[in-house]
């Protein structure tokens, strides 16, 4: 078969829970494609919920394949344990749980590992735009595209003093007072060479691990999740990310929130008329909706 691309690329996506599980399965069996550079990662809670999937190229991990590797991550960042959907967001819950954002740094390893440079990491509500994406995209190495939106922001906001001091004290890297913020709904890493995306992790996973171990991750929590905009911020920039574009001018990705079916249980008050409930099939019922 002949190749779309001229390089390799990982599309990469994280899904922990029933609802965020079948969105990615989707993804993969409805939209995405075979192609000799193309090569798709999971992370997930339940790699067996991905069997049978009729996809080239395909790799499948549980977090826990991880946690001998890095221990830690057992401690501060496992994933809830769930029989069904109704189950999942009953937990989540009742234990106020957070999701970490930042597994989603552990895409960049599975790439390292497969000799892959390009790593496109995405949430389950969001699809690269084939119609855009093309071999220009390649062109300028150690860029990164994002979807959706990007700020700019001082040192001194947003507790990011906290990753300026990891980076200096144990990296010797110093970004500058005022850096990039990039949403996280989508991520398209273009690396200049497979050890610069491996040093990128491992510059990812130390901050990580230092935030959690000295109680700093309350600092970057969300509603329900660890976000990691602010985190990365100044990661990118020690790295010198030429960021190049945003979703508005490059319609990489194709983003299509769906609260509805994958977090129907954290909906609050962003939707007007939709009443909560743990239960799925309930939820379905007092909402008049139907399943999917």
């Amino acid at each position: 078969m002949h190749s779309k691309f001229k390089e390799k690329v990982a599309v990469c996506y994280s899904c922990s829970g029933e609802s965020y599980r079948e969105s990615a399965l989707k993804n993969l069996q409805d939209y995405y494609f075979d192609d000799e550079n193309l090569h798709y990662f999971i992370i997930t809670d339940d790699k067996s919920y991905f069997d049978g999937v009729q996809r080239k190229n395909l790799i499948v991990n549980e977090l826990k394949d991880f946690y001998e590797e890095f221990p830690l991550v057992e401690k501060y960042e496992a994933l809830i344990d769930a029989k069904d959907k109704s189950e999942y967001a009953k937990k989540f819950v009742e234990t106020n749980y957070q999701y970490s954002f930042s597994l989603m740094r552990f895409h960049l390893l599975q790439a390292y590992r497969a000799d892959i440079k390009n790593v496109c990491m995405m949430c389950t509500d969001t699809k690269i735009d084939f119609n855009i994406f093309n071999d220009t995209f390649f062109d300028i190495p150690n860029t990164i595209y994002n979807a959706v939106t990007e700020w700019d922001s001082n040192r001194s906001e947003h507790n990011m003093e906290i990753v300026y001091s990891r980076l200096q004290e144990a990296h010797n890297l110093t970004p500058t007072d005022t850096v990039r913020v990039l949403d996280a709904a989508g991520r398209f890493f273009v690396f200049d060479s497979l050890e610069t995306n491996k040093k990128f992790f491992d510059v990812w996973n130390d901050v990580i691990t230092y935030i959690f171990d000295n109680d700093h991750m309350i600092h970057f929590s969300g509603g329900y999740v660890h976000n990691d905009e602010y985190i990365l911020a100044p990661i990118y920039n020690v790295f010198g990310l030429n960021h190049r574009e945003v979703h508005c001018t490059s319609r990489m990705f194709n983003v299509n929130h769906g609260q509805l079916t994958e977090r129907f249980w954290r909906l609050g008050g962003s939707n007007p008329g939709i009443m909560e409930h743990t239960d799925y099939e309930e939820f379905l019922k007092i909402n008049n909706l139907t399943n999917g």
